[in-house]
């Protein structure tokens, strides 16, 4: 009885890779990146890159498990709802008013340690900010948000 359990698990595993979903797209070259046209300072840069680009902007680097059902079900969904909220490759498309919009929302998802997602640090490590890494990224979108308006 238990072999047939297993065989249905594994069937059904197989099955539901045939289930198509469109994996959102990479692109590499971003002329209205937020890095390539803002001053972003290098420290900020690379917790950005580390901790955010995955979903927030095109250029997600998907790890091997990221094309077998169910698990790609569910990281497409966040890839697409995060790069719906913000996507750093479009920033310089992005009029001033929203751009401190998302400047503040950002401010409170890093105060509030909403982002990142709690799981994602667990198979990115890198992307694990520390305290102080969160103040840096806070100090900076303040500041970047004064400059907008200069």
């Amino acid at each position: 009885m238990k072999k047939w359990i297993l065989y249905l698990l594994l069937a059904t595993f197989i099955l539901i890779q045939f289930y198509p979903m469109s994996k959102p797209a990479v692109i590499k070259s971003n002329p209205s990146d937020l890095i390539g046209n803002v001053n972003v300072p290098d420290n900020i840069s690379l917790l950005l890159r580390s901790a955010c680009y995955d979903c927030h902007s095109n250029e997600t680097n998907y790890p091997w498990y990221a094309s077998l059902a169910p698990l790609k079900w569910w990281m497409y969904n966040h890839i697409n709802e995060g790069r719906e909220e913000l996507n750093f490759s479009e920033w310089d498309t992005i009029n001033k008013l929203d751009k401190t919009e998302l400047l503040d929302d950002i401010i409170s998802a890093l105060e509030e340690k909403e982002m990142p997602l709690k799981a994602y640090p667990l198979t990115h490590p890198k992307a694990k900010l520390s305290d102080v890494d969160r103040q840096e990224i806070i100090d900076w979108a303040e500041i970047h948000m004064e400059e907008l308006f200069e």
